[in-house]
């Protein structure tokens, strides 16, 4: 059996693109959820990358598609959509906080340029 180098080269950048996500992990940059999903993608990328024929036939089988190229054409065209999904739903909540900080700070300057006018409006009748 001849390897081919995308069966060396993908479990390479995958275990990096692993331990990164590690460190970042241990370094409170991401969420748990967030380093399972990724750490998941890239031991599947792995795992398919290493033996390509035995994870798309069954993924083939899985879905009832007679082509194991189409299957994971199809596969991946899932998890993309299931990514996408995910990063809008966390952009409209990061936005939403972003509003929500906006408006607090808004509110709290005009709170400060009042209390400045009447301490200045106060000092002005001594």
């Amino acid at each position: 059996m001849q390897i081919e180098i995308y069966q060396w080269l993908v479990p390479i950048i995958g275990v990096y693109f692993i331990i990164r996500t590690f460190r970042q992990y241990t370094r409170k940059k991401r969420s748990v959820r967030n380093a399972i999903i990724w750490m998941i993608f890239w031991s599947g990328a792995i795992l398919l990358a290493i033996i390509p024929n035995e994870i798309s036939f069954k993924i083939a089988d899985l879905f009832g598609i007679k082509s194991n190229v189409n299957a994971i054409i199809f596969a991946a065209l899932g998890a993309l959509f299931v990514f996408v999904f995910y990063l809008s739903s966390t952009i409209e909540k990061l936005e939403g906080q972003v509003t929500d900080l906006v408006r607090r700070i808004a509110l709290e300057q005009q709170e400060t340029q009042k209390l400045k006018k009447q301490i200045k409006e106060q000092s002005d009748e001594e």
